[in-house]
């Protein structure tokens, strides 16, 4: 008998499975960890523990005693031994099957619960969201955009589902049991059922954890630690309609509901939950009925100055008859229309013929902004920020960017950059465009168009030097793809500054340098490799042919747009590997800003290893950190180091991830930097692994997670290769010394840079 405390653990999940236990007296927890949450199944006397993976390698649940417990353990390293472990005890078969059959149908009840929830929960979203836009057209109020609202489809399984006759197979199974069959005695029945229970148990969380990913998704489009979700879009509407002093007592009573479905936590976090409820239910105790962001006064002169922008932008780009005509039909449509993120086909037109006579405007402005030392405020308002209208944009929104947009600036000594500082740097010849959408320099793109006659080569010779057509190449190519991405909205997407797409604070989603500083310090305090480029540094007279590392951080671009995406659109410029990379941000972000910058940096260090390895890339006899992760993705099927419930989860996070391996390896980076750096087990083993040696944590940190078994090995061989290498250059440098030489600076450097 052994003996166990409450809160006790009794088996950790990934130990190796070399015995189970009958519970003779008390209650056990068994745990089961999932990409998005924890599974729990209460074990009580008589059932088994360890019945989860009976017959496995290892153990994939965590066994903890819930009270004090009392088991009797038996020794099993392997599941033929099965047989004459029940020869010396009769009644050992059948506690194992009526643990088997009860388990299961536990498991399967869970994955029913989830069914039924991801259910309602679609429901709720769908009537809810379509509530919203129908309130706000009632008092007469404008509506937002729901943040990722594409991902509101109905669940859509991707695997086969438990057979439905599985239910009941067990309940006959633990019906039978109470009559003492003879059947439930035998040992290869036993032995059978019991692999089967194994295998029905983790199909059954399989499909379980596509319905709970599937609920965490939607649940986040309800709730989330950005505030881009419903319940932010409905409180934001009753203070609007305080403020406009409109009777808002029917859409009080609707939050009321919204709230009681927000304190179930299977639709979200409860933690979350309760500080958002307390923050509104204290604003609304407030009087919103005085608020603004300026003065009235303040406000009507700025009406006045702002009242046709559009025709002050245009008449200050010059733009033609033609083209000015058309561009304000197309304005007076989108104005007209009542929903301006409808994905109907009329409105889908007007917002794709739009935005090309935008990028036309855009660039005329450009053309003229350039050579103007003070161009005027609605200007600069439309370069900064996409403002075209006053209407579009809300008086309020329109006050605050004509309060910014004279001094709103980046940091070009740290690399940080507003759109039209960027492209001002282009046009002084100080920073090259950026590739285009298929990946091509200005040089390639000239040169293609001298391949192909379209050129000759005096034009050809001019056009390298030529920094107005490198302007006219970034804001043709670069800038229409990239604000369209940043800005998030792929299927609604329109360049104009609309009210609709502020579903925050302007103020708090404002990026200015120091946040992005303060961020990236942040992430670099954890990966303080992540923009180190090598390169072999030579000097013959000392003997030294050595790889050293510099750090070269990316340039930060600063896009016209209200979004919620960040990307990095290339890894270094033109084939020079140690020039900086270029990450894109919205000028206002609205989505949690260390996690973008997180997944950007993920992306730009897959691309960064994939320019450095050249065609080899995937070749794992080439070792890099690409090239060994493609090949745990693509194989993880056969990777012995990999139990089945490992690779279960793989091959769901694949899905995830559209089959982009890529894709795969930023989700993983994110877990890396934000869950494996406080010593919270994400990954699995073998990525583990590959991340600790190619994207290592600071030593601090190193030291803090090696208490933690699961990282203790794959820290110990980092830090092993880590003194082996700068073993090796102290050697370097005391040669150096010995020979009364200074040690050369990129040595320096690389030391310092690598012992962190």
């Amino acid at each position: 008998m052994n003996n166990y405390t409450k809160n006790q653990t009794i088996i950790q999940s990934g130990e190796p499975f070399v015995c189970f236990y009958i519970i003779a007296d008390g209650t056990v927890t068994a745990a089961h960890e999932s990409s998005e949450t924890t599974e729990t199944f209460e074990l009580k006397k008589g059932d088994v523990i360890g019945i989860f993976d009976f017959g496995s390698k290892e153990h994939s649940f965590s066994y903890t005693a819930a009270s004090n417990v009392t088991a009797i353990p038996y020794s099993l390293t392997n599941f033929t031994h099965l047989p004459s472990l029940f020869s010396k005890e009769k009644e050992l078969g059948h506690f194992l099957t009526a643990s088997m059959a009860q388990c299961v149908l536990r498991v399967l009840g869970y994955y029913q619960n989830l069914t039924v929830q991801q259910a309602k929960l679609f429901q709720y979203l769908t009537m809810a969201s379509d509530h919203y836009q129908k309130i706000g057209a009632h008092l007469g109020l404008a509506v937002k955009s729901l943040a990722n609202k594409e991902k509101l489809q109905s669940f859509s399984s991707q695997q086969e589902e438990p057979a439905f006759w599985t239910e009941q197979y067990y309940k006959s199974v633990k019906h039978s049991l109470t009559n003492k069959n003879p059947l439930f005695f035998s040992p290869s029945f036993v032995t059978g059922f019991l692999a089967r229970g194994v295998e029905d148990i983790h199909n059954i969380l399989y499909c379980s954890e596509t319905v709970a990913q599937y609920l965490s998704d939607i649940g986040h489009l309800l709730l989330n630690d950005a505030s881009l979700d419903l319940f932010d879009l409905y409180t934001d509407l009753i203070f609007r309609a305080k403020s406009a002093k409109k009777d808002s007592s029917a859409l009080e009573d609707y939050i009321k509901k919204m709230i009681s479905v927000l304190q179930s936590p299977v639709y979200s976090d409860q933690e979350l939950a309760q500080k958002r409820i307390q923050e509104y239910e204290y604003e609304l105790k407030r009087d919103h009925s005085y608020e603004s962001s300026a003065s009235e006064e303040n406000l009507a002169d700025i009406e006045k100055k702002l009242t046709g922008s559009a025709e002050l932008i245009l008449d200050y780009a010059e733009t033609i008859s033609d083209h000015r005509r058309e561009f304000l039909e197309y304005l007076q449509l989108y104005k007209n229309m009542e929903d301006k993120n409808s994905t109907e086909k009329e409105a889908d037109g007007i917002r794709r013929k739009l935005t090309k006579l935008f990028n036309t405007v855009y660039t005329e402005t450009f053309q003229i902004a350039l050579n103007d030392p003070t161009p005027p405020t609605v200007v600069m308002m439309f370069l900064h920020f996409g403002y075209m209208d006053l209407e579009l944009a809300g008086l309020e929104n329109a006050a605050y960017l004509y309060s910014i947009a004279k001094n709103y600036q980046g940091d070009s000594e740290n690399g940080i950059y507003t759109l039209y500082e960027w492209i001002q740097k282009i046009y002084k010849g100080e920073k090259q465009p950026s590739r285009n959408e298929l990946s091509q320099d200005y040089i390639n793109y000239i040169q293609t168009l001298k391949s192909q006659s379209k050129i000759d080569a005096e034009t050809f010779d001019k056009m390298q030097d030529d920094t107005t057509q490198k302007v006219m190449y970034e804001l043709e190519n670069m800038f229409p793809v990239v604000n369209k991405v940043t800005n998030g909205h792929f299927t609604t997407f329109c360049p104009i500054f609309i009210q609709e797409n502020v579903v925050k604070d302007l103020e708090s989603t404002l990026i200015t340098p120091y946040k992005i500083k303060e961020t990236l310090n942040k992430i670099l305090s954890i990966d303080f490799s992540a923009f180190h480029r090598s390169y072999l540094f030579v000097d013959e007279k000392l003997g030294i042919r050595e790889n050293v590392v510099i750090d070269v951080k990316p340039d930060f671009i600063l896009m016209p747009n209200v979004g919620s995406n960040g990307i990095c659109w290339q890894e270094i410029e033109g084939m020079h590997r140690n020039t900086p990379g270029r990450m894109m941000l919205s000028a206002f972000h609205a989505e949690n800003l260390e996690r973008s910058m997180i997944g950007m940096i993920g992306d730009f260090r897959w691309e960064l290893c994939r320019r450095i390895q050249g065609m080899r890339w995937n070749d794992v006899t080439e070792h890099s950190l690409t090239s060994e992760y493609y090949d745990y993705a693509m194989f993880f099927n056969k990777n012995r180091a990999l139990t089945q419930d490992a690779r279960d989860k793989i091959k769901l996070a694949l899905a995830r991830a559209k089959n982009n391996y890529k894709n795969l390896f930023v989700m993983d980076y994110c877990n890396w930097i934000l869950y494996e750096a406080r010593g919270a087990v994400k990954l699995n083993k073998v990525t583990r692994q590959i991340f600790s040696m190619y994207i290592p944590f600071t030593a601090k940190i190193c030291e803090e997670v090696s208490t933690n078994g699961a990282f203790t090995e794959v820290m110990q061989h980092y830090n092993l290769k880590k003194k082996q290498h700068m073993h090796h250059l102290r050697k370097i440098v005391q040669k150096c010394l010995s020979q009364g030489k200074p040690v050369p600076e990129p040595l320096e450097n690389h030391m310092k840079l690598i012992d962190q």
